[in-house]
C-alpha cells in the first residue's frame, strides 16, 4: 500500500488528450473555459503515456469459488442479482474452481491408474465441490465468454508424505505409479466436471508449493523445483495420453501458482524443461512490486505471466477501512500490468468475511452488497480484455511515484487508471493527447462515488484536456479518436 500524496499532468505520444471537469458535479459541457475558471491552480508535472509502445495484451480476467461458493448459490438471498452483478456487469472471461481431495478417492481406487474405479470415487462427500458446478453453470449461462480454470491444492491422502491433504507434505513418490495416479486423480475430476456439463480449459497443478504450509489447516502440498519439474514431466505426459482417448479435451497447463512473485524465476527453466507449461503464474501475497513482476514476466517470456489470486484488504485487519482497501487495489493491479502480467485473478467472487475478501459480500441468510472492491474491480476492468498495456513516465509530480498510474489501448481508445491517495484533490492536471480527441469519459470510486461517470463530452476537437483528481479516489480518464 502507498499513501502518496500527488498530482499529475498526462502527455500521451503519439495522440493527446485532456478532460475538464467541475468537482464533484457531474456535468456534460462543451465550454471549457468557463468551468477552467471554477478550478484551482493547476498543480504541474506531467505522465506521459506512450501509445505508440503497446505492450502485453490482457487476455485473462475473472475470479475464483475457493472456500465460499456456498455462501454465493444457497446462503445469500439474492443470487440472481449477485450473478448479474458478478458475470454479466463484470468484464470477466475466466472463472476458477478448486479440485479438492478431501474425501474425494483417500483410499486408492484400485493400483492401476489406466483402469479408474469411479465407484470409489466421491464427489459429493464436499459440498464445495458440487456448489462450485453450481456457480459455474449460473455463470456460463450468463456470460459463455467465460472459460472454467481448476487448481489442485493437494494430491489425495494416500499420495501424501503425511498422508494427510492439510498441512502441507508433497506427493509420496514411493508409491507405485504415484505420478500417473495422480494424474488419474486430475481425470477423474474432469470426467465429473464434463458429466456435468462443465468443461475445463485451464489446469493448474499446484497451488503455492513455495509456501511452507506445514501449519496450514486447509488443503496443501509443497513440491521444490525438481518435484514441480517431475510432476509435470510425468503426470501431464499421462493426462495428455489418456484425456483425448476418453474425448476430454486437453487444456493449457498452468504453472504452480507461487505465493509469491518472487519465487516465480525459479520454476521456469525447470518446468519449461518438462515442455508441458503453456503459461506461468503467481499470486500476489507476497513480494508484490512493478519490479518483481517484471522480473517474473521475463523469465516466463513468450508464455507469459498471469496473476491468479489476491483480495483487497489482506493484511489489514480483521475489519480494514473499505476505501483504503479499494484503493489499495488499484495499486495491485499497477504492480502486476506495470511489471507484464497479462491476466488478473481476484482470490474470491463471494466472501462472507468482513476483510473485503470477496467481490461481494456474501453474508448468510442475508443479501449480497457490493463494497467499494467491487466498484474499483469493475472501474479498472470495464474495457481491460484485450486492451494492450502502455507504459507511463511521470516527471515533476511531488510526493507521486509511477505505480500510481497506468494505462492501455486498443484500436481508438485508450484508458489511463489514477490513484490518488492524497486527501487533497489535485485539479487541472493537464493531458495532451497528440491529436484531436473525439469523446472523453472520467469515472471516478471515492468515499462518495461508485464507479460513478463524473464527466462526459462528445466532439471534443482538442488535442488537451484537463482533469481533477479528487483527494482519496480512483479515477478512470476514457478517450476515444
Amino acid at each position: 500500500m502507498r499513501k502518496l500524496r500527488f498530482l499529475a499532468v498526462i502527455f500521451f505520444v503519439p495522440f493527446s488528450f485532456v478532460s475538464c471537469k467541475k468537482e464533484t458535479v457531474p456535468v456534460t459541457n462543451t465550454d471549457t473555459t468557463s468551468i477552467y475558471n471554477l478550478l484551482s491552480v493547476q498543480t504541474g508535472g506531467s505522465i506521459t503515456v506512450n501509445i505508440g509502445s503497446p505492450q502485453q495484451k490482457i487476455d485473462l480476467i475473472g475470479a475464483g469459488c475457493y472456500f465460499y461458493s456456498g455462501h454465493l448459490v444457497n446462503g445469500i438471498t439474492n443470487f440472481n442479482d449477485a450473478s448479474t452483478w458478478l458475470w454479466h456487469d463484470l468484464n470477466v472471461n475466466v472463472f476458477k474452481i478448486v479440485l479438492r481431495a478431501d474425501g474425494v478417492e483417500d483410499v486408492n481406487d484400485n493400483n492401476d491408474p489406466n483402469s479408474t474405479d469411479f465407484t470409489k470415487f466421491n464427489f459429493t462427500a464436499n459440498s464445495n465441490l458440487v456448489d462450485q458446478i453450481t456457480a459455474v453453470k449460473k455463470a456460463v449461462s450468463i456470460n459463455p465468454n467465460i472459460k472454467v480454470w481448476v487448481i489442485v491444492l493437494s494430491p489425495p491422502k494416500y499420495l501424501k508424505t503425511n498422508r494427510k491433504v492439510i498441512n502441507g507434505g508433497t506427493l509420496d513418490t514411493s508409491v507405485s505409479n504415484a505420478y500417473n495416479e495422480f494424474g488419474e486423480f486430475v481425470y477423474a475430476h474432469l470426467k465429473n466436471l464434463k458429466d456435468n456439463g462443465v468443461i475445463v480449459s485451464y489446469v493448474s497443478l499446484m497451488n503455492e508449493p513455495d509456501y511452507a504450509s506445514s501449519a496450514v489447516p486447509y488443503e496443501s502440498a509443497e513440491f521444490t523445483t525438481s518435484q514441480a519439474q517431475a510432476v509435470y514431466t510425468n503426470t501431464v505426459n499421462w493426462l495428455k495420453t489418456k484425456l483425448p482417448a476418453v474425448s476430454i479435451a486437453v487444456p493449457k497447463f498452468a504453472s504452480p501458482d507461487c505465493i509469491s512473485v518472487t519465487a516465480v524465476n525459479s520454476y521456469v527453466a525447470p518446468l519449461n524443461a518438462s515442455m508441458n507449461i503453456d503459461f506461468f503464474t503467481t499470486h500476489q501475497y507476497s513480494g508484490s512490486s512493478a519490479a518483481n513482476f517484471s522480473s517474473a514476466s521475463s523469465a516466463a517470456g513468450s508464455k507469459g505471466l498471469y496473476m491468479t489470486e489476491w483480495h483487497a484488504g489482506f493484511g489489514m485487519g480483521s475489519t480494514p477501512d473499505e476505501l483504503t482497501a479499494a484503493l489499495d487495489l488499484v495499486n495491485k493491479f499497477h504492480d502486476a500490468f506495470r511489471g507484464g502480467s497479462k491476466g488478473w485473478l481476484y482470490f474470491e467472487w463471494g466472501n462472507p468475511e468482513s476483510n473485503f475478501g470477496g467481490l461481494l459480500y456474501t453474508p448468510w441468510g442475508a443479501v449480497a452488497q457490493r463494497k467499494k472492491n467491487y466498484y474499483v474491480y469493475q472501474q479498472f476492468t470495464t474495457n481491460l480484455l484485450n486492451e494492450n498495456y502502455i507504459p507511463t513516465t511521470l516527471s515533476g509530480i511531488t510526493n507521486f511515484g509511477n505505480d500510481n498510474v497506468s494505462a492501455f489501448t486498443t484500436a481508438n481508445r485508450a484508458d489511463v487508471n489514477v490513484v490518488n491517495w492524497n486527501t487533497d484533490a489535485q485539479n487541472r492536471v493537464r493531458l495532451y493527447f497528440g491529436g484531436n480527441i473525439k469523446t472523453i469519459n472520467i469515472y471516478r470510486t471515492s468515499a462518495t462515488e461508485n464507479n460513478s461517470l463524473i464527466w462526459s463530452q462528445s466532439n471534443v476537437n482538442l488535442n488537451y484536456y484537463d482533469v481533477d483528481y479528487a483527494g482519496k479516489s480512483f479515477t478512470t480518464v476514457r478517450v476515444t479518436w
